[in-house]
């Protein structure tokens, strides 16, 4: 039986998207990284999926569709989906990918109001923060949320894409305890920690959770 396969999506130095892959290669989940599509032609990404495919003998395409290649939003937009559409993957993730999601791509793999499951849609996208708490907020600015609030926790969250930012069905959250003295910073770290540490293994559980679901459906 061949491995399930996601696609990423990411704008920045895809330090996420190694700890995935790597939870691949090392067996800790069955899931691969097929594709990473960056939004940003100069971020690292780039070269650290390079320097993974030759260590590991990978073979990960990693291609940039952005404002540069496609100064149309509509035709960004659109090749995204000939690309995603045309890739034999089980689920999209979106890690550290700083574009909101259009429409077409929404109604193709993400929410839809007539979905009655989760499972139904296969786009994902991984949040640092507490949701609803901190819809709509990314980066250092979700903890530094926190701390102006003083909750108590901060976290990572796994949800469905959907129209509006981070309104989707949670498929997984993870609390981070914020520590006295606390910074946006430290706090953010924390976070990041949490990201790598689980959300390899809730993608891999939501892939095969959803291959049932179709099976059964």
């Amino acid at each position: 039986m061949s491995h399930p396969k996601i696609a990423i999506l990411a704008s920045g130095s895809g330090t996420t998207a190694e700890a995935f892959v790597l939870a691949g290669v090392n067996g800790t989940i069955d899931t691969q990284v097929e594709l990473v599509i960056c939004s940003n032609r100069s971020a690292g990404i780039f070269e650290r999926i390079e320097n993974l495919n030759k260590m590991h003998g990978l073979n990960i395409k990693c291609i940039y569709i952005g404002k540069d290649s496609h100064p149309d939003p509509k035709g960004e937009e659109e090749a995204l989906l000939n690309m995603l559409s045309n890739s034999n993957v089980d689920a999209i993730v979106l890690m550290g990918y700083m574009k909101k999601i259009g429409p077409k791509l929404v109604k193709a793999f993400g929410w839809r109001n007539d979905f009655t499951s989760p499972y139904q849609a296969k786009m994902l996208n991984t949040h640092p923060g507490l949701l609803p708490e901190s819809a709509g907020m990314y980066g250092r600015n979700v903890q530094q949320h926190t701390l102006d609030l003083d909750l108590p926790f901060s976290g990572q969250t796994l949800h469905v894409v959907s129209e509006q930012y981070d309104e989707g069905p949670i498929i997984a959250e993870h609390k981070v305890a914020v520590a006295s003295g606390e910074t946006a910073d430290t706090l953010f770290a924390k976070v990041q920690k949490a990201e790598k540490e689980y959300l390899p293994k809730d993608v891999d559980t939501f892939i095969k959770k959803r291959l049932e679901y179709l099976e059964e459906n």
